[in-house]
This record gives structure tokens, sequence and C-alpha cells, in this order.
């Protein structure tokens, strides 16, 4: 185009007259410069397309890799929790209970130690019960963990630490770390959810804490129907000594079907435990069913023994508002005597030795109901946080539940003879508690608990003391203790 142009300009010059070829000449010359201004700003268009990036609609593999860098934002359950890529994820945990009430004094009013009894360790008290603080989560490959220490008392205290791992859509986990033993419903079931301020008194009594092991447990991650646990543990996290030679096995199986609109536990559990090899003997006592005292009415002192075994029972049942536990369990212990004697490096630790081998008993039964409508929670073999249905923050009420127990502890055992003492006899006592208590919880993570108990006592290392001048024997002797108490607890 632009050279056909040329062309005919030069055409029509050489044509022309030399005045006309001259203003012929000067009009080419300014189409040619307007010509190449055009050219010019042509050019620098098409250059600054070709820098411009090309927007593109971004494709859907880009949308799913900027996924784990949403989830990093924390969620929120109780408290803030953090997920991250591959499997990483952190959430900090904690309970706080405060504790106050009143254990009452049995006998002659008196105050210090009397017969072994200490006075000034009953009437009102307060206490933090639990200051717990700490963090669990998940790690890369099916591995998690849970590390919980407690500051009450002002001294540090050790919760729950583990490290798990359960493999993709696997029915089993691997539980290694500080933590409670397979021993009964109520002793694993977290005290943040437990029906009362304390466990049922065969947790107390029985020595149940938590030791260093490791534990397999199968679950149906599907239904919850069942759980089979089996342990190995050595002796508490807190044991500073080098001789921590005691150790205990557990296993607990539990089958928790649903007959209609009930939902039912049954369980079964054993024990073997052994003494630590210089201090082998055992020892059961039981508080007045609140650790608002050290005190303990019932008590067998110390029983050479190379250690014990027990067995227990489990039932309970949720069906709507209404929920039902009872347990019961038997301990028998391996006592040393005569032709029974322990080895040439061990010790009993001042244990007193019988005749035969004593055997001991613990059961409880109890009945709660929700007045306000929610059902108690369960989850894995063990009782478990309730859903407000109404939370007080959202112009409910809360939840409000109430709950009554009874208790029995048989800490008495005669053996042989008929003596009141060593070695025909284990004059612990027997105690039997009735409980009552009411418990708010005004949302989910929220609970104000108030209890009323009746401890009732039969012979025991106490009963000389409170009851001095009865003309029964020590064994029959009888007296009673009241306990009231009252918590605030968050947990999160």
């Amino acid at each position: 185009m632009i050279g056909k142009t040329l062309t005919a300009a030069l055409l029509a010059s050489a044509l022309a007259t030399p005045v006309q070829a001259q203003d012929r000449t000067d009009a080419i010359a300014a189409e040619l410069a307007t010509m190449r201004a055009k050219i010019a700003q042509l050019e620098a268009e098409v250059a600054a397309l070709k820098a411009k990036p090309v927007e593109v609609a971004p494709a859907p593999v880009a949308v799913a890799a900027a996924a784990p860098a949403a989830a990093e934002n924390p969620s929120w359950k109780g408290a803030p929790q953090f997920t991250g890529k591959n499997g990483f994820s952190f959430k900090p945990t904690g309970v706080l209970q405060f504790d106050a009430g009143y254990v009452g004094t049995p006998g002659p009013d008196r105050t210090g130690t009397v017969g072994g009894l200490n006075y000034n360790n009953l009437g009102w008290n307060s206490r933090g019960r639990r200051l717990i603080i700490g963090a669990e989560g998940t790690l890369p490959g099916g591995f998690g963990y849970k590390a919980e220490f407690n500051f009450a008392q002002g001294a540090v205290d050790y919760e729950d630490i583990v490290l798990t791992y359960r493999g993709e859509k696997s029915p089993f986990q691997i539980t290694i770390g500080n933590f409670f033993p397979y021993s009964s419903l109520d002793t694993v079931t977290s005290s943040r959810f437990t029906s009362f301020l304390e466990r049922a008194s065969l947790t107390d009594a029985f020595v149940y804490n938590r030791r260093l092991g490791v534990g397999v447990s199968l679950t149906d991650p599907k239904n919850d129907l069942y759980t089979l646990s089996a342990g190995l543990f050595g002796q508490e996290i807190n044991n500073a000594a080098f001789n921590r030679t005691g150790w205990q096995a557990s296993v607990r199986g539990t089958f928790s079907p649903s007959l209609g609109d009930t939902r039912l536990h049954l369980g079964a559990n054993f024990q073997h435990r052994v003494a630590q090899q210089d201090a082998q003997n055992v020892q059961y006592r039981a508080r007045p069913l609140t650790q608002l005292t050290d005190q303990r009415f019932i008590d067998t002192g110390a029983i050479a023994a190379d250690g014990d075994d027990i067995a227990g029972l489990e039932l309970g049942a949720i069906h709507g508002p209404v929920h039902f536990a009872a347990e019961a369990q038997r301990v028998w212990t391996r006592g040393f005597r005569a032709g029974r004697s322990f080895g040439p490096n061990n010790g009993v630790g001042g244990g007193l030795f019988y005749t035969d081998n004593p055997a001991f008993a613990s059961a409880y039964a109890e009945v709660g109901l929700f007045l306000t409508g929610e059902s108690r929670g369960y989850k894995g073999g063990r009782w478990d946080r309730t859903k407000v249905s109404k939370p007080f923050d959202t112009g409910g009420w809360g939840a409000l539940q109430v709950n009554v127990r009874a208790d029995y502890v048989d800490l008495a055992d005669r053996v042989s003879g008929t003596g009141l003492a060593a070695p025909d006899y284990v004059n612990g006592g027997r105690q039997l508690g009735v409980e009552a208590s009411l418990i708010w919880n005004p949302t989910d993570y929220l609970r104000f608990v108030a209890q009323y108990g009746r401890a009732g006592y039969q012979g025991g290392p106490r009963a000389a003391t409170v009851v001095p001048g009865s003309a029964e024997p020590l064994d029959e002797r009888g007296f009673g203790v009241d306990t009231f108490g009252l918590r605030a607890q968050v947990d999160f």
C-alpha cells in the first residue's frame, strides 16, 4: 500500500512543471512523515500488548492447593484449635477447679491429733482442686500427643502425658506415656465430667492413679459399640527413685448396645499389680467422700504382700435425661506369711504379716436426671461431655442435673482366729456413703457443683478414738460424718 502510493507520487512529479513538482514533493514529504508517525504509534501499541500479562481464570487445582493455607486459620472447640498442613494440629487445654466445703468432726470435740486422727484437718476448708494447663494435637502419619500439668497446691504434678498412634481407618490405637490404667468406668472418666466432686471411693481406696506405660486399644470408630484395652505399666511418673521395680498389667472391655431409646454400658476389668521390691506391701484407705481433708476413717495400714489382683464389673445406662451407673470390685492380696517369704534383696517396708491373704471389696450405684432434658455424654466406653441444649449465653438456663449415689467400701477381713488385729484380722473398717449433687452447666465448658454427703462407719482404726466409751468391740463401733462441698469449674 505504501509502495503504490510512493510510485504514484513519483510519476506525478515527473509529468508536472518545476513549480508543481516542488509542491508535490513537499506534499509527499508531509504525507510520509504522517505515515511514519502512525507506524511508530502502532509499533508502540504492539510492544505494550506483548509486555502486558494475560489474565487467565484460576484452574480448579489452584483452588485446591490453596485449601491447606485456609485450614491454618484457628477453629474453636472450647479453645482455639490450629490445623496446618500434612496432619499437624495444636490446641491448648486446661481445667480450673476451685473447691470449698465442710467435713464434720466425729465424736467428742477435740483439737490437734488424737489417736492418729488430726482434728485440725476437719471442718471448713477450701482448695484449688485442679489447675491444669496443657496442649494436645496431631502429627503427620497418624500420631497424636497430649501433655497436661497440674499446678494445684503450689506444686507441679503430671496428668495425661502421652504419645498415640492410630493408622488410617484402623480400629487400633497405641498409647505410650503417663495415663490411667484400664481400671473402671468412673476411674477412666475425666474429672471434668464426673457426676460428683470426686470419683467413686474405689478409685481412692484401691490406689488408682496414672502410671507410665503402654497400652493398646481396639475400638469401634463407626458405631462406638465396643472397646477392648490392655496395657503394661510401671510406676508413677513422679517417682524420682531409681528402684521403680513395681509394675501393673491391666485389661478392660466394654460393650454398649442400644435397646430402643436406651444406651447400655456393660464392662469388666482386671488388674495384676506387683509391689516395688524394697517396699513389698499394699495399703488401702479412703477419704470421707471429699478431698477437702486428708484424714481417712477407714485404713488397712500396710500389709506385707508382693502385690494384689483386682477384678471389677461395670453397668450403666442412658435413657433420655436419665442415667444409671454401678460398679463392683474385689481385691485379693498376695500376702507374705509362714511358708511364703520375700526374696533376700527385698523388704516389706513395715507391712504387717497375716496368717492368710486378706481380701476387700467396694461398690457403688448412682442415678442422675437432667431437669432441662439433656442426655449424659458417653463415648468410647466412658462418660463424656454433655451438650447443653439451651446455653446461658443465648438466653437459656443451661443444663441442670441432679444425682444421688450410694458408695460402699469394705476394708475389714477376718483371715483367721478371733483377735481384732494382725495376724488374725484386718481392722480397716467399713464406709457407707450416701451422696446427692446438683450440677449446673451454663455452657458446655462451664460447671458449678453443690454436693452433700453422709458417710457412716463401722470399726476401723479411728473407732476407738471417736467412740472411746463404747462397750462394743472395736470392729463394730459405729459413727458418722457429714460433708458438704462446692465447686466452680471451667475447662477448655
